[in-house]
């Protein structure tokens, strides 16, 4: 925390020390391109102007700008299905969650929760690289259902009414000045800049409402009926006496009375956002302010997210050859989190007795509500950014450009769980992190041109990344009583207040990353129709060992106009640009675990908990046994990226195509096969596995009308298809298999790994026989008999096991986009756009848990919990098998077929309509000068999805393509608001 302290104090002297200077807005001739702050980074301030595969989305197109007033809380959000080749995850439709984001495909196999972590895009903020949490919290976690502490996605520490433009680049040649952490994708975020523009003000503000869903009710009546045909089919009187206890009396009005819970769950909550910005200033002196506030909220269990955002810009020129830039951008968020059971027993590492759920009826939920509001559970986080910038033109066409950024952002959340929650025992927990980076850029650019047909450019540069992650995490069982809800600790960490030394446990780490990067670029163009560039750059980390710490990565590209040669005598054309590009780029790890080799750690644990950091009260290392084995040689992961395609325009830009392909190989990835089991470790971590993606990406737009008229029509198309194959595995491994997941070299790594399921076995005489033994058909040891699954058995040997099982299926869509229609009259605007996925498969893992009641109920573990949305019907029960819940075979195993289901839909995402004040010709005759633009506009997203799934929403599954029934829905959103322009 003194740190953030510091590099506060530090930014805001910086800015007292300076006067405003010149912005994007200001006259050329004044001032140099290079103060603009809008450039992606340093090594792009001289980057070449022919269009590229790039996507770009600027506010100067009107139905871009009107898509900007969307009421998505995020920016992933707003980028869903809107970009070729991104793909945008919302597992849960509670504000402020972390969402994935893929570009152009994942790059490693989805095993835990954290690996969601090595494949997300790098968010860049007016040229500073974002810090992403990192996910080493989950090592001291039991359950990785969610983050520990606030769990916020911090792009949503963003401002959608500050964005100037988005532009993502997918291409490795594009994405090589930012060097490895350009290795998933970049997104880049500029934010409006401070202009020349004397009292510049701008207001936008919207309301509206998300609308409660409409779920159908069950209660305990309906949980009978659904049972009874596997009561009269095969139960013993013995299973008839432990039927449960919540459905034994049908007088009992908790279970059997109305489902009304929803009343109490569900809920119309009203949504609001505003922003407020002033800018101004001189062609040499200028700045900008702006800050704003958005509430967002759920439908369902009361959950929602305030944020408030404030960013300053302030640019200078005291000397015509010298150019001085800042900006900070901060945000505050804070959130009310779902009541999960679920998630509360995985913080609270304890399980009360799970016999009885909680009840359906109204009035019985409203007694476990109310002991609930005697709990609190505190989320908060803060996000501040920024930098400090000079560029110097010391000569014709030389620049050199120094630039200090930074960007800090800490989550917290604190806990307390009355007794009367937890069979007696209270809970309490803290927990504050934060990650920090600070940067070093220093840049030198030198442009020439002769013969006004050749330009030539040389940008080098180095840059040094500092980052620093923490975390500290305390929680305590059994206080004194439920009114005293702090655990107090004070200085006196062995004498605490409240709860019991004994009964409380603390958890801290700490991780540093510094990347140091060299690089260099030289890049010819021929009057503006040929360009060829070539990057090299070498980055060292300190979390790669010392004899693997420098990687060098070249890149190339080249981009042809071929209008002015080929295409000359073709009006039609405006332009056709050809463009290709190779690159590698290393990809970075995430621990410094690798960087020391065998080494001693706190591994330590027990049933139940996963780090135990002492033993008899001795504190206690060991060698990593769970964890794996760390070893010497261990080289930096990298990627080749090989880009080409084709962008046109024709009839004046009225259609516009752009088609990318693409071949995108992760070599010498870093993952953990099973090795040295005789020293009692389950595995060890090794380079060799290498992952190719493929794909095309189509961008298209047609304008049918003449633009400029009264009427005007433009239709989008972006479409992305992707698919994965597995290359190599460790030491020439042909398969591996982690958990539930299995890879197999040659195939995609996103299958599921089940058996397939042919039916049911109606008597034990339908059982195949093993004429050699005269054993029947056994599943891993246990006879099948009558009510049992009829799996296949793929290999003949009267055996069902996992080496039956088939990869099947993908948790990764194949195609994904988005259609989109924009329609103007006059003034009047209306627009509507359709997102959709294709090629992907869900497994419906809250269907099976529904069918497998007999083994959930009878043990006392997290497949065992039931949430109030238990009461609810999804799905349709008829169409599967009446198997022996009962079998030792478990017959409603999740790894089989029969709950694989088409994930894909289309959905009708977002609907606009609006109207222009300030554009019509009665506005104009009274000559309001004082007001610029005044616009009224609508939005509803969110309200139709088209499927075939049976379940859910199909976008609410988690990372592994699970449909757990987890995740608030996605909800229907209203609004209304006005921008204002002065």
């Amino acid at each position: 925390m003194f740190q953030s302290v510091r590099i506060i104090l530090t930014c805001l002297l910086l800015l007292c020390l300076h006067r405003p200077s010149h912005s994007q807005g200001a006259r050329p001739s004044r001032v140099p391109a290079a103060a603009d702050s809008t450039r992606p980074m340093l090594l792009s301030d001289t980057l070449f102007h022919l269009r590229s595969a790039t996507v770009v989305v600027k506010p100067a197109v009107k139905n871009a700008e009107r898509w900007l007033n969307a009421p998505f809380a995020s920016l992933s959000q707003l980028l869903k299905g809107n970009i070729a080749g991104l793909y945008v995850q919302e597992h849960s439709g509670e504000s402020g969650v972390e969402l994935n984001m893929l570009i152009r495909g994942a790059a490693i196999p989805y095993t835990h929760r954290k690996d969601m972590y090595e494949t997300q895009p790098l968010i860049v903020l007016d040229g500073v690289p974002l810090v992403a949490p990192h996910p080493f919290v989950y090592d001291i976690q039991q359950y990785g259902f969610t983050r520990l502490g606030a769990a916020f996605d911090f792009i949503n520490r963003l401002d959608v009414n500050d964005i100037a433009s988005v532009r993502v680049i997918k291409d490795v040649a594009e994405g090589a000045a930012y060097g490895p952490r350009a290795v998933n994708g970049v997104i880049e975020v500029n934010t409006k800049q401070a202009t020349a523009k004397r009292n510049y003000i701008a207001f936008n503000s919207w309301f509206g409402f998300v609308q409660r869903p409409n779920v159908t009710t069950t209660n305990a009546a309906s949980e009978n009926s659904f049972r009874k045909p596997f009561y009269d089919r095969y139960a013993t009187g013995a299973d008839f006496r432990r039927y449960p206890s919540f459905l034994r009396d049908s007088t009992n009005p908790a279970y059997y009375g109305p489902a009304n819970w929803t009343d109490l769950y569900y809920r119309n909550a009203a949504v609001r956002g505003t922003n407020i910005s002033i800018s101004g200033g001189y062609p040499r002196a200028n700045f900008r302010l702006s800050i704003g506030n958005q509430h967002s909220a759920n439908p369902a269990d009361k959950t929602d997210m305030d944020r408030y955002t404030a960013s300053f810009s302030i640019n200078m020129m005291p000397l015509k050859w010298l150019t001085i830039s800042t900006m900070l951008n901060g945000a505050r968020l804070e959130r009310d989190r779902n009541t999960y059971l679920r998630d509360r027993f995985a913080e609270m590492r304890y399980l009360p007795d799970l016999m009885n759920p909680l009840p359906p009826n109204k009035d019985r939920y409203a007694r476990y509500l109310g002991e609930l509001e005697k709990s609190y559970d505190d989320n908060k986080a803060n996000a501040l950014a920024g930098f400090f910038r000079l560029k110097a033109d010391v000569g014709k066409g030389l620049h050199l450009t120094s630039q200090l950024s930074f960007d800090y952002t800490e989550d917290m959340r604190d806990v307390f769980y009355p007794g009367t929650l937890l069979e007696g025992n209270n809970y309490a927990s803290n927990y504050i992190g934060y990650n920090q980076r600070i940067i070093f850029d220093n840049a030198m650019h030198f442009t020439t041109s002769w013969k006004r047909r050749h330009t030539l450019k040389f940008d080098a540069g180095q840059s040094l990344h500092m980052d620093f992650y923490k975390y500290d995490y305390i929680y305590a069982y059994k206080g004194p009583n439920d009114r005293i809800k702090i655990n107090q600790i004070d200085n006196n960490t062995m004498n605490p207040k409240s709860y019991l030394y004994q009964l409380i446990y603390k958890f801290l780490d700490k991780e540093r990353l510094r990347l140091s990067s060299l690089y260099g670029r030289v890049s010819y163009q021929f009057l503006r129709q040929l360009e060829v560039s070539l990057l090299v750059r070498t980055d060292a980390s300190s979390n790669m060992q010392p004899t693997a710490r420098w990687f060098v990565s070249p890149t190339a590209s080249v981009k042809w106009d071929m209008k002015p040669t080929v295409l000359e005598s073709l009006e039609g054309i405006d332009y056709a640009i050809l463009f290709a590009g190779w690159g590698r780029v290393g990809r970075l790890l995430t621990t410094d675990r690798f960087a020391q080799g065998p080494q001693y750690t706190v591994d330590m644990s027990w049933t139940g908990e996963p780090v135990i950091s002492s033993y008899g009260g001795i504190s206690g290392l060991m060698r990593p046994y769970t964890y794996g084995y760390v070893g010497n040689g261990i080289n930096w992961p990298y990627c080749d990226q090989f880009n080409a395609g084709l962008d046109v325009s024709l009839a004046e830009g009225r259609l516009s195509l752009n088609v990318a392909l693409y071949s995108k190989t992760d070599r010498n990835l870093l993952i953990g096969v099973p090795a040295y089991s005789d020293y009692g470790y389950t595995s060890a971590f090794k380079n060799g596995m290498d992952v190719r993606n493929t794909g095309v990406d189509v961008a298209l737009a047609i304008r049918p009308l003449k633009p400029g008229g009264k009427i005007g029509w433009i239709a989008s198309l972006a479409a992305g298809y992707n698919r994965n194959k597995l290359l190599a595995l460790p030491g020439g491994l042909r398969q591996l298999t982690i958990g539930e997941r299995h890879l197999e070299v040659g195939k995609a790594f996103d299958q599921f790994w089940v058996l397939e399921n042919d039916g049911i076995y109606n008597g034990d005489n339908e059982v195949p026989v093993n004429p050699a033994t005269r054993m029947p058909l056994h599943y891993k040891g246990i006879t099948l008999a009558k009510g049992d699954p009829r799996w296949k058995d793929r290999n003949g040997d009267f055996a069902i096991n996992d080496e039956d099982k088939v990869l099947t299926g993908h948790y990764l869509p194949a195609v994904t986009g988005s259609l989109g229609h924009d329609f103007t009259y006059g003034c009047f605007n209306v627009g509507f756009s359709l997102y959709a996925a294709f090629g992907r498969t869900i497994l419906h893992q809250a269907m099976a848990s529904r069918f497998d009641f007999i083994n959930k109920e009878s043990t006392l573990n997290m497949d065992a919990v039931k949430e109030i949305t238990y009461w609810t019907k999804t799905g349709d029960y008829s169409k599967y098998p009446v198997y022996n819940p009962w079998s030792n075979v478990v017959p409603y195993r999740t790894d089989q077929d029969l709950f694989l289901e088409n994930g894909s839909f289309v959905k009708l995402r977002h609907v606009m309509i609006g109207y222009d004040f300030t554009g019509a010709d009665w506005w104009k005759r009274r000559k309001w000068t004082g007001v610029k633009k005044l616009y009224l506009y609508g939005n509803a997203a969110n309200l139709l999805t088209f499927t075939p799934y049976s379940g859910r929403d199909p976008e609410l599954t988690d990372f592994r393509g699970y449909d757990m029934g987890y995740g608030l829905p996605i909800p229907k959103t209203y609004s209304l608001g006005v921008k204002l322009e002065l």
